[in-house]
């Protein structure tokens, strides 16, 4: 496994750069950076279908000082390929879940215009 240690994503052995700012992996585990927390711990919050959703998701997360890290998965070519998951510590799986739902980008029906408001 390789990762990013400027954002904190693992990702697979095929990828050799950073999808998110281009820099080159390191071998290892973004989790290493956490020395503090328990190798069993750590657990995934829901999975995001985009790398660029999962960094804003672990900006948020780090702004409550929660540890977390991403693991990114290659489904094709471009940023937009990746899916993601993002890892915290279980003593605040909660937390985290509710940020992360806070966040989650709303669904196609939420964008449908009502064609009885006034601003239609």
């Amino acid at each position: 496994m390789r990762y990013c240690p400027a954002c904190k994503t693992d990702y697979d052995e095929d990828v050799f750069e950073c999808a998110s700012c281009g820099g080159p992996l390191v071998e290892g585990s973004a989790r290493d950076a956490f020395e503090e927390v328990d190798e069993d711990s750590w657990v995934e919050l829901d999975p995001l279908s985009s790398l660029a959703h999962a960094k804003l998701v672990l900006e948020a997360l780090e702004e409550e000082e929660i540890p977390c890290y991403i693991e990114a998965y290659y489904s094709g070519s471009g940023l937009e390929s990746f899916a993601a998951n993002i890892l915290v510590p279980d003593s605040v799986y909660e937390h985290a879940l509710e940020i992360q739902q806070g966040m989650a980008p709303p669904a196609d029906d939420d964008l449908l215009l009502d064609p009885d408001a006034d601003d239609y």
